[in-house]
This record gives C-alpha cells, sequence and structure tokens, in this order.
C-alpha cells in the first residue's frame, strides 16, 4: 500500500479532482474580459484603444450566457474553447496561482473566511467525537485500537483548532488596523481631491470589479495552497512512517509508525476542510482506504502489536501507543519513584527505584527500560513493590553521608523526597560510628561547580548530560560495585557553555553551585517568572531572590526554546547587577560626575534637548532594553522631530532595512531545527553565541544524523563540521552542497550581516540551489543575532548600525540607552554630548555628561522578543536600588519636561500602544511565521567596491574563554571573569576558596577601574547589599 500510495502525488490528485470546483471561477475571468470588449464597443473614450484580455480562457458556460448578445465575442470564445481540455483549465489555474500568489499575504480577508471555515468544520467534528469514551472490558482489541486511535485524532483537532483560533485573532486585529487606516487614507483623499478631480464612476466601478476578482482568486488560490499543503504534510507523514513501520518487526517504533499514520488522517481531513467539500476526493479516499488496510494488517499480526492493556493501581486502563512502562505509566499522572530516569536523556535504568510488579515475573522489575507488550498488567502499589522500593532507599542511605543540614540541596533533593514517600521508618543500619561508611574524595570541576562525591548515588545524570546534550565526554564512571567514581577521568576541569544544568539535573547535593553556595534554602526565596536576557534566544527562567538580592537564576521549562536549560552566563552573571551600579542621577561637573537630584537632572537634559536641532540628536539601544523602553524612547524622540534612533548591530546588506522581519530573524521554529538533515553555518559558532539554539542543533545532530557544514575559521563546536572554507569566495562550492535535501538549514552569523562584505554572503546564500521538495513554509535562511533587544527594537521602528550613523551624522547629543560594547569600537565625534540611561557603569557612563540610572531586566520585567521574534514577557523580581527608576518613565519625564503630551501613565496603557505600534508586541507566546522571505533577494544592496575576494569570515566567539566574558555585562562579572581565569589556564582552582580569593581580583581588573577613577567614591556601588 506504501509503494502503490506513494507512487501517486497526492498533490497532482487533488488539484485534479478540485478542477472542475473551481470552473465557475474560471467563468468569472471571462464575464470580466468579455464587459472589458463591451466597454470597449460602447464607451467612446476607448475605441481607439485595444482591448487587453487578461487571460484567454473561457469556459462553454460563459459563451451560452453572452454569445445572443455579442456573436464576435462568442465566435472568439469559441476558438478558445475548441482548444481547452481538463488538463488545459489545471494547467491555466496552476498559472493564475502563481500570479495571485505573490500578492496572497495582502488578501487577510481570504485567509480569515478559509481559518473561519475550516474553525466551523473543526468545531463540528470535535462534536462527532463526543462521543468517544474509554471502553470496558468486554471489549475486544481490534476495536479499543480504533477507538484510541480516535482519540488521538480529536486531541490532534483540539490543537489545531487553538492554533487557528490564535491565528484568527492576529488576523482580525491586523484587519482592524487596516481598516482604521484605510478610514484615514479615505479621508485624506477627500481633503485633497475636489468633485471635478475625482474619477468617473465607470472607472471606480471597473476598480472595484477587478479587485472582487482579485479577492475572488486570493481566495481560490489560499484554498488551494492550503489543501496541498496539507496533502503534502500527509505524504511526508506516509514517508517517515515506511521506515519506522519495518522497524516495528523488531518491536522498537510501531508507536511512532502509528503516531505518523494517524498524522497522515488528520492532514487528510484538513485538506477536506479547507475545500469546504462534503465528500472526499479521490486520493483521500485512497489514502484512508490505505491507512485502514495498514491498522488491520497491524492488529493481527502479533509482531506489531504494542498499543496494551495496562492495569494500573488494579484499575483497566488503555495507555497511548509507547515504548516503555514508565512511559505509559507517566502519562496517566501515575507516581513512580526514579533517580535516573530523564525525559530528556537516555534510558540508564540503574537507580532500580522504579520497581514494578507485572503478572507472571516473580521478581519486580524496572519499569524505565522494559518495553510494554499485549495483555500486560502492572502494578505498582503491592506489597512486593513497596517492600523493594524501601530496600533501595535503604541501601542507597547505608554509604550517603546524611549531612542534610550543611547541603544546598536540602528541600530540593529528590533523595529527601523519596525517602519520606516510599522509605521505611526506620533503618537497620547499626555502625553508630560510621566506620563503614563510603567516603569519596571530592573532585574539582573548575570555579562554577561543587562535587561531594560522597553523596553521589551513581545515577549518571551528569555523564549523559554532558555526553549527549554538551558534546564533551569529560565525565564517566571507574571502578564497579562500591568502589564506583563518578568523575573526570584526568585532573581536568568542566567547563562548559551549558555544564550548570548539572546541577539542576542531580538528584541529590552531590553537585552544586559555589556561587549559590549556604546563601539561602528554597523555601526562603521568592520566585519569579522572567528572561534571560544575556543572548537572543529568550529563555525561559525564574528568578530567586531574597531581601531584594537576586540569589541565583533557574531554568523554566519550555518545549519550543530551552526545553529546560539555562546557558551558564544566563546563569551565573547575576552578580554583575550589583557591581558598578548606578544608583543616583549624576551631572559632570569638572571632570568628575557629581550626584543631582531627579528634579536637577531632568530639567538640564530637557534644556539641552530642546536647545539642540532634532536632525543632531541620535538614540542607540542597549543589548538589555526592553519593548517598552525602546518605544516609549522612539515616541518621545519622534514628537521632538527627532527619527534617529539605532541598534547597536547593523544590517549593512539590506536596501530598506529592517522591514522584513524574515530578514534578521529565525525563519524556522526553534524546535524543528531538531528535525533538520543538513546545516551550513556562515560565520558563526551557535556553540558560543547561543547555547540553548546550539542544543537543537546537536540533538538534530546526534538524533537525526544531520550533515554539519561551516564557511569560516576553525572554532570549538561539539559536533563534527565539515569546512568548506574560510572566505567569502568558498561560498561558490556550497552551490550544490543541500541537493537531495529535504530539510536544509542556512545560519548567519549577525557579525557578517553588519560587515562590509554582507552583500556579497547574502548574493551568495541566495545562489545556493534549494531542492523542491523543500515546502514553503521551511525557513532555510536563518540570521543568528546576539543581543535580547535587537529583534524588538527593530520591530519598534528603530533602524540597524550605529556606528556607521555616528559617522554619517555627526550627531551633538547621543542618548544611549544602557549601550556600553559599541563606544569600545566606535570613532569618537569632534564635539557630542552623552546622555546615558543604564543601570551599570561602563564605559558609557564615563563619557556620559549626564547619568540618569535606570533598571536591571530583573528590576524592570517587560516584554522581549527573542531571535524568532516571539515575543515573552518577563515580570519584575525585585526593586531598584536607591534612586534608579524604570527606563521608560525616565523618557516620559522627560517627555514631560520637554512640554510634550504621552496618553500612557501606567503599563496598561502602554500595553495598548505596544498593540498599535505592532500586534506581536502584545502576541506573546505563539511562534510568528515570517512573511515575504522570498523578497529578500530582490532587496540586497550593492556590493562593496573594496570587497577582496581573499577577505577572510571572522568568528567572535570561537573557544570557551571568548563566552565567559563577551559584552560589558559579563565582564563586570566575577564569577564570569573567574571562569574564564579558569579556561585560560586550564588547571584546577580551590573551589573552596573561590568566593573569597578571587572576589577582590575579579573587582580589581574590572576594567581597570575605569570608572571609578571618575566617579565620586560611592556613586556606583561596587557591593549593593539591601535597599539604600
Amino acid at each position: 500500500f506504501f509503494k502503490h500510495l506513494r507512487s501517486q502525488s497526492i498533490v497532482h490528485l487533488v488539484i485534479q479532482e478540485r478542477a472542475n470546483y473551481f470552473v465557475h471561477y474560471f467563468v468569472l475571468v471571462s464575464a470580466f474580459t468579455i464587459l472589458a470588449k463591451i466597454e470597449h464597443k460602447t464607451n467612446p473614450k476607448f475605441k481607439k484603444t485595444k482591448p487587453k484580455f487578461a487571460h484567454g480562457i473561457c469556459a462553454n458556460s460563459t459563451v451560452k450566457l453572452i454569445s445572443a448578445q455579442i456573436k464576435e465575442i462568442a465566435a472568439l470564445l469559441r476558438k478558445y474553447t475548441a482548444r481547452i481540455s481538463k488538463e488545459g483549465v489545471i494547467n491555466a489555474l496552476t498559472r493564475l496561482d502563481d500570479e495571485v500568489m505573490s500578492c496572497e499575504a495582502e488578501h487577510q480577508t481570504q485567509r480569515l473566511t478559509v481559518v473561519a471555515l475550516e474553525l466551523k468544520s473543526i468545531e463540528q467534528e470535535l462534536r462527532d467525537f463526543q462521543g468517544v469514551t474509554s471502553l470496558g472490558k468486554e471489549e475486544s482489541y481490534a476495536a479499543t485500537i480504533h477507538e484510541e486511535m480516535r482519540r488521538l485524532e480529536a486531541f490532534w483537532l483540539r490543537n489545531r483548532q487553538q492554533e487557528l483560533q490564535r491565528e484568527a485573532n492576529m488576523l482580525q486585529s491586523y484587519m482592524y488596523r487596516l481598516r482604521s487606516l484605510n478610514q484615514q487614507f479615505e479621508q485624506l483623499l477627500d481633503s485633497i481631491w475636489s468633485e471635478k478631480q475625482r474619477p468617473e464612476e465607470y472607472l471606480e466601478r471597473s476598480v472595484a470589479s477587478t479587485l472582487s476578482l482579485r479577492d475572488a482568486l486570493a481566495l481560490v488560490s489560499i484554498r488551494l495552497r492550503a489543501a496541498a499543503n496539507y496533502a503534502q504534510s500527509s505524504l511526508r507523514s506516509i514517508d517517515e512512517a515506511l521506515p519506522a513501520w519495518k522497524l516495528a518487526s523488531i518491536g522498537t517504533a510501531c508507536a511512532d509508525a502509528s503516531r505518523l499514520l494517524l498524522r497522515a488522517r488528520c492532514f487528510e481531513r484538513g485538506a477536506r476542510r479547507v475545500l469546504g467539500v462534503q465528500s472526499a476526493p479521490r486520493a483521500a479516499r485512497t489514502l484512508r482506504l490505505t491507512l485502514d488496510y495498514i491498522f488491520t494488517d497491524a492488529l493481527h499480526d502479533r509482531k506489531y502489536q504494542r498499543a496494551t492493556e495496562t492495569f494500573i493501581q488494579f484499575k483497566e486502563a488503555m495507555v497511548e501507543l509507547v515504548n516503555s512502562i514508565n512511559q505509559a505509566l507517566r502519562s496517566h499522572k501515575v507516581t513512580i519513584p526514579s533517580f535516573c530516569y530523564h525525559d530528556r536523556l537516555s534510558i540508564a535504568g540503574n537507580c532500580r527505584m522504579c520497581l514494578v510488579e507485572i503478572e507472571g515475573m516473580w521478581k519486580p522489575q524496572i519499569a524505565c527500560s522494559l518495553h510494554v507488550a499485549k495483555d500486560i498488567k502492572v502494578w505498582t502499589n503491592t506489597e512486593m513493590t513497596q517492600r523493594a522500593q524501601e530496600s533501595v532507599l535503604e541501601f542507597l542511605l547505608v554509604d550517603h553521608p546524611l549531612d542534610c543540614p550543611i547541603c544546598d540541596q536540602g528541600g530540593e533533593c529528590d533523595l529527601q523526597d523519596l525517602t519520606m514517600k516510599f522509605g521505611n521508618d526506620r533503618t537497620r543500619f547499626t555502625d553508630i560510628h560510621f566506620e563503614g561508611k563510603r567516603a569519596v574524595e571530592d573532585k574539582s570541576l573548575g570555579p562554577l561547580i561543587r562535587a561531594e562525591m560522597t553523596r553521589c548515588i551513581h545515577c549518571t545524570r551528569c555523564i549523559r548530560f554532558a555526553s549527549q546534550v554538551c558534546g564533551m565526554d569529560i565525565l564517566g564512571t571507574t571502578g564497579r560495585g562500591g568502589e564506583m567514581l563518578v568523575g573526570t577521568y584526568v585532573d581536568k576541569v568542566f567547563l562548559s557553555e551549558l555544564s550548570g544544568n548539572v546541577i539542576d539535573l542531580c538528584p541529590v547535593g552531590s553537585l552544586t553551585a559555589i556561587p549559590y553556595m549556604f546563601k539561602a534554602r528554597p523555601w526562603e526565596v521568592r520566585q519569579a517568572n522572567s528572561i534571560d536576557v544575556t543572548d537572543a534566544t529568550g529563555t525561559n527562567i525564574v528568578i530567586n531572590h531574597r531581601f531584594d538580592r537576586v540569589l541565583r537564576i533557574l531554568p523554566r521549562e519550555h518545549d519550543e526554546i530551552n526545553q529546560e536549560w539555562l546557558s551558564d552566563k544566563g546563569r551565573w552573571s547575576i552578580d554583575s547587577i550589583e557591581l558598578q551600579r548606578l544608583a543616583t542621577p549624576m551631572c559632570r561637573s569638572q571632570s568628575h560626575l557629581c550626584p543631582i537630584d531627579w528634579d536637577t537632572a531632568l530639567k538640564n537634559v530637557s534644556q539641552l534637548i530642546r536647545s539642540v536641532n532634532p536632525n543632531r540628536i541620535m538614540a542607540i539601544a542597549g543589548p538589555h532594553s526592553n519593548v517598552e523602553t525602546l518605544v516609549v524612547a522612539k515616541d518621545f524622540l519622534n514628537m521632538l522631530g527627532c527619527e534617529n534612533t539605532f541598534t547597536e548591530r547593523g544590517l549593512s546588506f539590506s536596501l530598506i532595512g529592517p522591514d522584513l522581519r524574515a530578514s534578521y530573524s529565525l525563519n524556522v521554529n526553534m524546535k524543528d531545527i531538531a528535525t533538520a538533515d543538513r546545516i551550513l553555518l556562515i560565520g558563526t559558532n551557535p556553540r558560543f553565541e547561543a547555547p540553548v539554539l546550539n542544543a537543537w542543533i546537536r540533538q538534530a545532530y546526534v538524533t537525526n544524523e544531520c550533515e554539519i557544514f561551516a564557511v569560516g575559521p576553525t572554532c570549538d563546536y561539539n559536533y563534527h563540521v565539515n569546512y568548506i572554507g574560510s572566505t567569502v569566495e568558498s561560498l561558490k562550492s556550497a552551490r550544490n552542497l543541500f541537493e537531495n535535501s529535504c530539510r536544509p538549514l542556512i545560519f548567519v552569523g549577525i557579525s557578517q550581516l553588519e560587515s562590509y562584505h554582507a552583500a556579497k554572503i547574502m548574493n551568495e546564500i541566495n545562489k545556493i540551489m534549494i531542492p523542491s521538495t523543500v515546502p514553503k513554509t521551511w525557513g532555510v535562511i536563518n540570521v543568528i543575532t546576539l543581543d535580547a533587544s535587537f529583534a524588538g527594537a527593530l520591530e519598534a521602528g528603530w533602524q540597524p548600525g550605529a556606528l556607521d550613523a555616528i559617522d554619517n551624522l555627526c550627531p551633538e547629543v547621543i542618548i544611549s540607552l544602557g549601550a556600553d560594547d559599541i563606544f569600545y569600537r566606535w570613532r569618537e565625534p569632534d564635539k557630542y554630548t552623552m546622555i546615558y540611561v543604564g543601570f551599570q557603569g561602563d564605559k558609557g557612563a564615563e563619557l556620559s555628561t549626564f547619568v540618569l540610572p535606570g533598571c536591571s531586566y530583573a528590576e524592570s520585567g517587560g516584554v522581549y522578543l527573542n531571535m524568532e521574534a516571539r515575543a515573552q514577557h518577563a515580570l519584575p523580581a525585585i526593586t531598584p536600588p536607591g534612586k534608579a527608576r524604570l527606563d521608560w518613565k525616565i523618557f516620559r519625564a522627560l517627555a514631560e519636561y520637554c512640554g510634550l503630551c504621552m496618553f500612557y501613565t501606567d503599563r496598561d496603557t502602554l500595553c495598548c500602544r505596544l498593540g498599535q505600534i505592532s500586534p506581536n508586541f502584545i502576541n506573546l507566546g505563539p511562534y510568528q511565521d515570517k512573511l515575504f522571505g522570498d523578497l529578500i533577494p530582490k532587496l540586497i544592496g550593492p556590493e562593496n567596491p573594496s570587497y577582496n575576494e581573499n577577505d577572510s569570515i571572522c568568528v567572535r566567539m570561537k573557544t570557551i574563554k571568548d563566552y565567559y566574558c563577551s559584552d560589558v555585562y559579563t565582564c563586570n562579572s566575577c564569577t564570569m571573569r573567574t571562569a574564564r581565569k579558569a579556561a585560560e589556564e586550564n588547571d584546577n582552582i580551590d573551589n573552596l576558596t573561590v568566593v573569597e580569593k578571587d572576589l577582590a581580583e575579579g573587582q580589581r581588573r574590572l576594567r581597570e577601574a575605569r570608572v571609578n577613577d571618575i566617579l565620586n567614591k560611592g556613586l556606583v556601588k561596587l557591593q549593593y547589599n539591601g535597599p539604600l
């Protein structure tokens, strides 16, 4: 059935079957053509012009309608009709569809019509599924599996309904904004045109008729394209299910094959919904019959049976198609204890804690590695399982030091929790002198992770994470039994961009965080959900704080972005918030910055701004600025008549700047990177520029056998990379790189797009051949950005490239929104005045005349757009120190002092303003599709004449040493500087004294105290220990 179905093109069959459905639209085309001919005959103004036929296609029905009135036209149409067959109609439909496709994105109304139609159909189907319930004991296995398939299909429909509902909301918001703009445009035309200047009525009618035809064709195009996408997805699911089904004979992949087949059926139903037909086309019927035959064969063949009835808690229940008993239990929210099992790591099965009783086996079995089978019965709370779990816990506690009062893991320890719930209330261990306790020498893993290996229970989570996710085989085990040890094979520190996650994975206190050592207990801290701003991936985090001090950062699970990982910079650089901290407004006086009050600072700054030509004012967005600050700052400058708002990073290749979102962001959902089969890296090292994104790339390399190629210098990657070359000219050899690839990806570093050879790189990228098998919705070209504020700034209307703008504009006043790194690379103007709005005293504050203290991301929160252009909201955790204020409120206060009025006064009204600028700002959470990506090649600017073919492509962060201190924020962190020192020396560091010993050294080396020599004593906080 697979071969028969694959030999046919589902898309072709769907189009061919539905050709007659769209014939009346060709009749519409012909009718308008005939009307144009009649207008030519009757209107004297058109007698000297020849009629222009948009399409030489007609149908017999149109001839019968018109031939009685216009004989000449009827004869002409009969001549065309004689040459038109069914295949010709299909070809004409394809040609029309291509013409409408270029402007399809403008027809949001038609897309909303299709979405509403599909939603209505889904609601009807869900009502049909309401009768699907769990089956009783007496139901046959075949009926049970079919009902289970229907339940899973209903689950897929509900998810699809939610996606379409979100899209419908977005389209309605867009249309509301468009209607408002149209009303303003009509009012403008009415005010400009007089009655004599307005076009004649017949011209307006012709325009209206043309627009109606265009909308009708767009609706056809959108419907047909959506149906074709569904059919292509169904075909891909079948292609992926075939090898999985072959493996089902050995009992490993039947679940995946069944899910893919079910997904194919769901896609087939989606094609029917989009086309708006009751009966399925011929290809759809073929697909449904094929799937039914496959399921029937699977049910009657014993070797394919993996869907099983599992008795849990002495009750029968149907479980999904899973591979292990542990997964089946967890899918039904049945608690089963375990230490070594983790959803995102491979199965080890060495803690023996997940013991269950299975009918027919006289000993308990581990549930994590045992596959389910038909008619299997599992018990989790019998006397056998309870005694087995108690014995395992007792055995673990025999050699455990039991030092919970001094362990940082206390309150978050899995061993504590499971002992309380599943352990015994007494022990048989009688060695009161602890002479038989197992003791292990502590290992030195570096300045960030403290290793107490006596507490280790050998779950091997850290080993599997280091090997599978980090790509570093630095951790392992030596010895066996009681002599088994976990650590490094040689005395070498464990330094990785994701090394801190082993602390979260460790179920006991064997691995703890040195910077957090002895600071607080989990029940003493408060939590706030936030977003990591040390890179542009938008990692979800939780800020733990106490007494207005940030104590630690933990990852927050998000399946589409960071899974549950967090980079080391986002985890450990939090001490930079308290170091070199600006806490009061300052004004330069005699080469020193002296403290002043807010009223004086705002008056002086407003007088300075009003005294300067608005065209000579310039603002630069910093890497941590949230969307609220960027919007208010731009509104403030626009009210002054200034349009000079720029970001630190640039896009020098584009003629229109950041108008196309696809030119500066990821054009594929981050989770879909794991499905790529070939990846090309151009001038970037994702391992250190975007560690969380790199984890998805490594997952594609490990699980999908993805081939990875690179253009640029040799870097420290954690997967095998095939180097093509190090120059721009070497990109020519990659033009046929993606041949026979179904899901290729190209990642370009943002540093390459702001260089002088950016246009050459983009031209060479667009010459790379993309196979026709790649779906149109699959974004091949992706840009890896570095700053958390970059995408939000461009979405808010800021322009890229502050360095070039400074040279071109020669500004008199520069307003820095926390931007510091740019001032280490700029050519300083002859005469300028700088206003610094930020929270850290660094190069920007050193060069400033006025310093207005702002808030860090932990104090302000706000909306951030990651490199996918996905909007996420961060909550404030602590209050700002001293006289520091929210950045957006500072600009609003400046507007009042300048005599300007802003209608928003709080976050609610400001949120309305964000929605007016871009609906993406208030549509928090979902991935944003990128439109008009195919227009980027047409908008590439001319190549730089100074380009040399031998110019090399550079990468900013090649090794781990470059990663820890890559910007001003991390350079001001003592923890990051200590980690970089360890990476440079590659020697062991005394973990017990690193906090006391290296804190002073890190403070002495903070950019050679460049700010402390200028600022008066006490104005820059070297160590902030609480509210002032």
